[in-house]
């Protein structure tokens, strides 16, 4: 079964693995099924096993005779991490690419794919292109020189962050749809018109 998109696995704001993890960091040392019991919210066991096990594959857990202990605190965020414990760098390129507008101010998409880019997370051209359009019609940025021309030749349009909501990146969705998790809520289009998109 497919990955539902992040608004979707959402219950009082925030993900699944958010609020296992939260409820980890609490606890510090538990059983699956004492950990389970003191989160709010439907998650299903087995979700609740699986990323426990992710976690102790990567060593943020201690597993011993059915008992876990958080030996690695990685701070607020849920640690993204598959089964194996192997880092998940799916997002990363549109965290790059956020932090980078931060950080940088006005940029073009190649200026964006060049300065966001890293050894592990190359950003494509086309993926900073169609991350500002997006941020674009969301309100996030403000076009301060439109693009002319086609190809490398021409000149390419220009943007300047405007809202900054948080730290972490709005994220765009397989939908289209823009998430932003800083507000916990879907920012553009409205929630009808996101189902609408989805289910099209």
């Amino acid at each position: 079964m497919a990955r539902k998109p992040a608004p979707m696995e959402l219950h009082g704001g925030k993900s699944s693995r958010q609020r296992i993890w939260e409820m980890i960091r609490t606890l510090r040392i538990f059983t699956v099924t004492e950990l389970r019991g003191h989160i709010p919210g439907p998650i299903p066991m087995g979700t609740v096993r699986t990323y426990v096990e992710s976690l102790a594959a990567a060593g943020i857990l201690r597993h011993d005779v059915g008992l876990y202990e958080l030996v690695d605190d990685c701070g607020i965020e849920a640690p993204r991490v598959r089964k194996d414990g192997s880092p998940v760098v799916q997002g990363l390129a549109q965290e790059q690419m956020w932090n980078t507008l931060d950080r940088l101010g006005d940029l073009t998409a190649r200026e964006l794919a060049h300065h966001a880019s890293t050894p592990e997370v190359p950003v494509a051209e086309t993926a900073a292109k169609d991350y500002l359009r997006h941020l674009h019609k969301a309100g996030y940025l403000v076009c301060i020189r439109p693009g002319k021309g086609i190809g490398r030749g021409g000149i390419q349009a220009k943007y300047r962050l405007i809202k900054r909501t948080g730290p972490r990146p709005p994220m765009v969705q397989r939908c289209h749809a823009i998430y932003d998790p800083n507000l916990h809520r879907v920012v553009w289009p409205t929630p009808d018109a996101m189902l609408e998109t989805c289910d099209g």
